[in-house]
């Protein structure tokens, strides 16, 4: 199973920081035969606990830069003066509970003041979770529980001693753990299995264990001299150790299994409470705090990250000071423009786009319920149309009594294109390239042209509203962002030049993108810039009222929301959570981003509100993904390991 290890220097240890990292870098290598799919450590120092924890097999975490950097800045602890103690705890995992693409699953686990890592499975982690029920279950990876009922006990007074017993007693299943607390002098080792050895180097006053005895023999054995004569010493079963922060001296095992008492001596440590209490930050924090940290227009809340974006000296972003208000044509110029086209004998007087989502929902709705048209509904599936937009679909068109026309695209060879296009940008990630992920959906163009001209109608209606701008994914291809009054399929034929360019220079350096797929990217692009799009946009006309649309689709017609977002947008479309959560990963930013700075541009919102808004929406959201994932037939750990590891543009 997963291989648990660590290492503990006291402040007067006679490991030099080269010697205390090449130790823990073959604790790592050693432990990664018992676990490849994700690896992680806590890094304990005086004054704080960083931990820095990814999808990755150890020997490829430990090359990464942010690991680096947590490893350089707790090695910093051996060359103070005065020399500071220095304790790790490590994890190389192997995949019983919890996906490892989902970081919280990943190891070492934080849980309020308790940072621990395990190997083994809890088999009753359901009844302890059931058991107590003031603990929040917040992971799928069963350590979770252990880790909370351990931070539960320390708060209440207990020391690390009793706070092991009254815990590891109601574990059923295999379980070796290392735990830190925070405001702790001590690491605590326990187990129910014997899986935990450890040495003691009485003359450099150093510590490590690992999960095995042949691992602690290799790294004796390759620590030369100063190590020869060490013994190796099994935790038994059922019993558990304290280990000296400060000198890396070993407690007396006590017994955690079995015994539910309180123990005299070192074993009944308590938190250290006369010291600063340590604070705990993990890899995921210092990233968060990164994105807090970015650089934001003072007038909208695009960040530094944006392509082109350039501020003022008062901060102002140019796409606020290029922003043109948008203008409506009114209700009036609508209404002379159906009457044009509406029939008077009943028949069919209009086709109209209609993705499912909330937007040709409405459009929908007030072409047939308010302006009294005839409207044909259209829509074009290939693939990733969600089922939640298929119901929301039928309710509309069941309520109105609309005909629906459906094109079905050949649903499997689409995803088996997206795949294709996904697994060549794993192999090379370009921000510019994930745009082909979703050009599958851009023949609804064409087919929009053959149904007028197979029904004979006359008007095509959109419901595009002129919020969702989204310059930066054709910024990504090192095209400038047009007007803001153009729609981007009609950028200048120069722009299209560029951005062709763009894509035949990325297929030529990833031929992976050179698949099945291609004749279906050309012809989107051909579809989306090059077809005519003589279309009515609804939006153009009439006030685009977020509110006013939510509550009409919930209160009128029973719209169905999604389950893993508080946001009504982009429900509709399987893609859109995977190529946002991207973006966000990467850039700091995505389309909610750039929608909610139109909107506080144009008044709608305040910059406040904007912000609290992306904060929630941003979140990712994991169960679509996962869905995506499978739909299309790519690993969701994969995917997720690729997107955590591509460098960050902030």
């Amino acid at each position: 199973m997963c291989g648990i290890f660590g290492l503990v220097a006291g402040d007067a240890a006679g490991l030099d920081r080269n010697a205390f990292d090449r130790m823990l870098t073959r604790l790592f290598l050693q432990s990664e035969s018992r676990g490849k799919e994700a690896a992680g450590a806590a890094f304990c120092t005086d004054g704080a606990i960083e931990v820095i924890r990814k999808a990755l097999p150890a020997s490829e975490l430990l090359v990464q830069d942010e690991y680096g950097r947590f490893r350089d800045r707790a090695l910093a602890a051996l060359d103070a003066s005065p020399r500071r103690p220095l304790a790790v705890v490590g994890h190389a995992r192997l995949v019983t509970n919890g996906l490892q693409g989902i970081d919280a699953n990943n190891q070492p686990v934080v849980k309020g003041d308790v940072v621990c890592v395990h190997n083994g499975i809890i088999v009753n982690e359901p009844q302890l979770w059931a058991g107590n029920p003031d603990l929040r279950k917040a992971s799928d990876v069963d350590t979770e529980v252990v880790a909370a009922m351990l931070d539960r006990e320390i708060g209440r007074g207990a020391s690390a001693a009793d706070a092991a017993r009254r815990v590891f007693d109601q574990v059923y299943g295999e379980a070796s753990l290392a735990v830190l607390f925070a405001g702790g002098d001590a690491l605590l080792l326990l187990t129910n299995t014997g899986s935990l050895f450890v040495v003691h180097n009485p003359r450099l006053k150093a510590t490590f264990y690992c999960s095995e005895l042949a691992i602690a023999q290799r790294i004796v054995k390759d620590a030369g001299e100063a190590w020869v004569g060490c013994e190796v010493i099994q935790l038994h079963a059922g019993t558990a150790m304290l280990v000296d922060l400060k000198t890396a001296v070993l407690g007396t095992a006590f017994r955690v299994v079995g015994q539910t008492g309180p123990e005299s001596g070192d074993a009944a440590k308590r938190p250290d409470e006369s010291r600063a209490p340590r604070s705990i930050t993990t890899s995921t924090d210092l990233t968060y705090k990164r994105w807090l940290n970015l650089r934001r227009c003072t007038r909208c809340i695009l960040p530094e990250t944006m392509p082109y974006i350039r501020f003022d000296e008062q901060g102002v972003c140019n796409y606020c000071r290029n922003h043109a208000r948008h203008v409506l044509a009114g209700e009036e110029k609508l209404l002379r423009l159906l009457d044009g086209y509406r029939s008077k004998d009943g028949s069919a007087d209009c086709l109209v786009g209609f993705s499912g989502g909330r937007d040709s929902s409405y459009g929908l709705h007030l072409l047939k319920a308010k302006y009294g048209m005839k409207p044909i509904a259209y829509t074009y599936d290939w693939g990733m149309v969600t089922d939640l937009a298929r119901r929301n679909q039928a309710r509309l068109c069941g309520k109105l009594g609309v005909e629906h026309i459906w094109v079905s695209a050949d649903i499997k060879a689409k995803r088996k294109n997206v795949r294709r296009n996904v697994e060549a940008w794993f192999r090379k990630p370009e921000l510019g390239m994930v745009p082909l992920f979703m050009a599958g959906d851009k023949q609804f163009m064409w087919h929009a042209n053959r149904l007028m001209n197979e029904t004979g109608l006359k008007l095509m209606v959109y419901s595009t509203n002129h919020f969702e701008r989204t310059d930066f994914k054709t910024g990504f291809c090192g095209v400038a962002p047009a007007s803001s009054g153009v729609r981007l399929n009609r950028m200048s034929g120069a722009a299209k030049a560029k951005l062709l360019a763009y894509y035949v220079r990325n297929y030529l350096t990833n031929p992976g993108y050179l698949n099945g797929s291609f004749s279906d990217t050309f012809t989107a692009f051909l579809s989306y810039y090059f077809v005519k799009q003589d279309f009515l946009y609804l939006f153009d006309y009439v006030r685009w009222d977020e509110q006013e649309i939510n509550r009409t689709l919930v209160e009128e017609y029973d719209w169905e929301l999604a389950k893993d977002t508080t946001t009504s947008w982009r429900i509709g479309d399987g893609t859109a959570p995977f190529y946002n959560y991207i973006y966000q990963t990467v850039a700091g930013f995505s389309e909610y981003e750039t929608f909610r700075s139109n909107q506080v541009r144009e008044g709608v919102m305040t910059r406040e509100e904007a912000m609290h808004l992306v904060r929630v929406e941003n979140r990712p959201r994991i169960d679509s993904i996962r869905e995506y994932c499978g739909l299309i037939g790519v690993d969701f750990d994969i995917a997720m390991r690729v997107i955590d590891n591509v460098p960050k543009l902030y």
